[in-house]
């Protein structure tokens, strides 16, 4: 379950934190797995503290038949919501123990400054290289293909340079608005830079195409939907068949 592999992955954030230093994964989050106990008992002993020493004791007995039942208490004990069976027990020990090595260094973790991460520079290129490595290559050519297919441009007898030219003259000519001006591109987001505005420019209009057919499809749905809701809304009703619909 997607909630069970959240929490998976919290809890190896939380043992992180907490400077837990054996081994842990996520296999080993079952109650009756050594590892399990292992990590129940070190939490106890170094972080919440819940027992004196001498009453840890159990906890500590890993090969304990009894060490469920032991666990089960130590979670009656510190009102989790949760019992020994729950996977979510675990994840619940490990926050509460996290909050309480917060509450004992507040005032040091307040303290800290982090510094923000380095600006990074939008990556360029000279003119003369080429935008994409395998330029000449298969994936790249199938690339331009589909593109040219979405362009309506036909590719019969002519070669990869020469489809780009015509991909380029035919973006440029559909950036035109009706009343002549020209649209701009950069008040559009892209959500990405590749560092060339060329390529940028070609693919923020493939991403507008998608979208443009998402609502096409968007309304398809919708018009099934409101037929759908028509039929199934007035049905008829036929008493000497002694049913209703249609």
């Amino acid at each position: 379950r997607r909630s069970d592999t959240m929490a998976a992955n919290t809890n190896e954030l939380v043992l992180s934190a907490l400077k837990y230093g054996s081994g842990w994964t996520n296999a080993d989050a079952d109650v009756g797995n050594e590892s399990f106990r292992k990590l129940v008992a070190w939490i106890e002993d170094t972080k919440i503290r819940l027992y004196t020493v001498e009453d840890r004791a159990a906890l500590r007995d890993l090969s304990s038949a009894n060490w469920t039942a032991t666990f089960e208490k130590y979670l009656e004990s510190l009102e989790c919501p949760f019992d020994s069976s729950d996977t979510r027990a675990l994840n619940w020990l490990l926050n509460y123990a996290l909050s309480l090595e917060y509450r004992d260094n507040a005032t040091k973790l307040n303290a800290l400054k982090i510094d923000d991460p380095p600006k990074q520079e939008p990556a360029t290129r000279h003119s003369s290289e080429p935008v994409f490595e395998d330029v000449n290559g298969e994936t790249c050519g199938r690339l331009v293909a589909e593109m040219a297919a979405k362009l309506n441009i036909s590719t019969e007898g002519i070669d990869g340079v020469q489809l780009l030219e015509k991909i380029e003259q035919v973006v440029a000519a559909r950036t035109k608005t009706v009343s002549g001006g020209e649209v701009n591109m950069k008040a559009l987001p892209l959500g990405f830079a590749t560092g060339d505005s060329g390529v940028d420019d070609a693919a923020l209009i493939l991403r507008s195409l998608y979208i443009q057919d998402l609502r096409k499809l968007q309304s398809t749905i919708d018009e099934t939907t409101v037929n759908v809701q028509e039929y199934t809304a007035n049905p008829k009703t036929d008493a000497k068949l002694g049913r209703v619909g249609r």
